[in-house]
């Protein structure tokens, strides 16, 4: 065997290998946006601190193309149009030109556009995502593979030749286009077009909301133009098992309703946010607690276990209030987070939320808090709920951050207004 085939060798063997590698990190990715988009949040690993996060990076605008793709797609095609490449040079020698010629010059498309989307993360959203680093550095490492290998590339250069070979690579793209576009998640909709004034009437409700959000001062801004009447507030049931937990006065003038999950990472932040501003404003606004549980053992619209102890939390939340203790435990829960099990919500609800063995068992069973919780879960999604958490001031979703300073401008702007 010669330099050249041994080099040859090489080069289809590690640029296959990271290839694979980058394929993995690219459906990661991928899988990553799509929960993301649907609940507006996730647990994933990638998400490390406030400076390393691929929530906020998926967030962005930078995140999808026009066309609504993730980038995780264009991951998907590039890593899978080399790998076809580098099976094909060893296959078919008669288009080993072509082939390792369009993944020369692909590998190094791959290396520049890493080095533009990692600055546009860095300098321009001001976050670090860390699989997007992983795939950025697999891009280099293809780069190094190409380098050291690239007397195996067959000479002469040719520009017709990398356009033939590139091919492949457009072919690939297209496909993991298509088939994501053939799959993806679509929003369920909340309005049936049932006669032709429908779709009419939803053109006008979007304008509405642009057209307010133009034209609101300040903070108000965030808030949509149009009340939702999906949200209620059930302040007279009797207490526990209809009444929706509040604290402030019914006669607020700013009334905020929450929907959140107890295993939701965001909501336990909103959770901080929400009680410090009842310690600053008190009666002036009335603050109203809604379950809204990613697990579909107690909400039908969720497709998966998400987090399959929301539901138990919820339960045991609100059986904790019927006993005049709901804040504690909805408090205890948010704090220990990330210690939430089976075993701990029995632990907690008997210690904290100060039920028996019995009163446990009955709140297992109870049909009636099942109700309530299914019952604000249909609020919710009757109101256009995408993720947790989410806010309504007085019947208007909120769009903006959930911190204590945003938070804070919005009930001060409602206050004056």
């Amino acid at each position: 065997m010669n330099q050249r085939d041994d080099k040859l060798r090489n080069l289809v063997l590690l640029g296959s290998i990271f290839a694979l590698v980058g394929l993995g990190l690219s459906f990661y990715s991928l899988f990553h946006h799509i929960e993301l988009k649907a609940v507006g949040h996730t647990s994933f690993s990638c998400n490390i601190n406030e400076a390393l996060s691929c929530d906020d990076i998926a967030n962005s605008k930078f995140a999808e193309d026009p066309w609504g793709n993730p980038m995780g797609v264009y991951g998907i095609g590039y890593f899978l149009g080399l790998l076809i490449l580098l099976i094909t040079s060893r296959v078919k020698e008669t288009l080993q030109r072509d082939t390792l010629q369009a993944y020369s010059a692909l590998v190094v498309i791959g290396a520049l556009v890493s080095i533009t989307l990692f600055c546009i993360s860095e300098f321009i959203i001001g976050k670090i995502c860390p699989t997007c680093v992983g795939i950025y550095l697999i891009t280099f490492a293809q780069l190094a593979v190409w380098f050291f290998s690239r007397e195996a590339i067959p000479r002469p250069w040719s520009i017709s030749g990398i356009t033939n070979g590139a091919w492949y690579s457009v072919v690939a793209l297209l496909a993991a286009i298509a088939v994501y576009q053939g799959v993806k998640p679509r929003a369920p909709s909340n309005m049936t077009l049932d006669n032709p004034k429908a779709g009419e009437e939803l053109a006008d409700l979007r304008k509405q909301i642009v057209d307010a959000s133009k034209s609101a001062p300040g903070p108000l801004a965030l808030l949509d133009a149009v009340v939702s009447p999906a949200v209620k507030i059930d302040l007279t049931a009797y207490s526990g098992l209809g009444e929706d937990f509040h604290r402030g006065s019914a006669e607020a003038k700013v009334k905020i309703v929450e929907f959140a999950d107890y295993q939701c990472p965001a909501c336990g932040n909103a959770a901080k946010t929400m009680r410090q501003i009842h310690q600053e404003f008190g009666d002036k606004v009335l603050i109203v607690f809604k379950n809204y549980p990613l697990d579909n053992s107690c909400n039908p619209s969720i497709n998966t276990k998400m987090h399959q102890f929301a539901c138990q939390a919820a339960r045991y939340s609100r059986c904790a209030g019927a006993n005049g203790k709901f804040w504690d435990m909805n408090e205890h829960m948010y704090e220990n987070q990330k210690a939430i099990d089976a075993t701990s919500l029995v632990a907690w609800v008997k210690t904290v939320g100060g039920l028996s063995d019995q009163q446990v068992k009955e709140c297992d069973q109870s049909k009636d808090v099942l109700a309530k919780i299914q019952d604000d879960v249909k609020q919710a999604n009757e109101a256009g709920l995408q993720g947790t958490p989410t806010l309504f001031f007085n019947g208007q979703k909120y769009n903006g951050n959930v911190d204590v300073e945003s938070i804070r401008s919005i009930i001060q702007a409602l206050l004056a207004s």
